[in-house]
């Protein structure tokens, strides 16, 4: 048995305040903190599939030689799309480094093709 430490009233333990004066009584779950941190998501980090597909789509531009345009395009989308996922994700979502492989391939299979030249002219002529 304890006793209240303001008014010396006998108590059983279970109590959070004196049932004769209400004073707090300190116990030991009061100063006990949560046995995980709660700040780190539990859940574990993914690559973005639009990171991945950017990779695909870039990596294939090289292999495939008859149609690059039709595969660098998506690959320049989707890594910026997958790249911002990963900037939103907090953690959650990665893959930074395999959308910015990604577009890097597509960029670079879109300027050696023709698009390259028409998009450099273009601008040259408008500014």
């Amino acid at each position: 048995m304890q006793r209240c430490p303001d008014c010396g009233q006998t108590i059983s333990g279970t109590e959070r305040f004196c049932p004769a004066c209400g004073h707090r009584l300190h116990s030991h779950q009061d100063n006990l903190s949560p046995a995980i941190n709660t700040t780190i998501p539990l859940v574990p980090a993914h690559n973005s599939r639009m990171a991945i597909a950017s990779l695909i789509c870039g990596v294939m531009t090289w292999i495939l030689f008859f149609i690059p345009l039709l595969l660098a395009i998506p690959a320049v989308i989707c890594g910026h799309l997958g790249h911002s996922a990963v900037k939103r994700g907090n953690g959650a979502v990665t893959g930074r480094g395999i959308a910015l492989t990604g577009m890097a391939l597509g960029y670079c299979t879109s300027r050696t093709d023709g698009t390259g030249v028409l998009y450099i002219r273009c601008h040259r002529v408008g500014g």
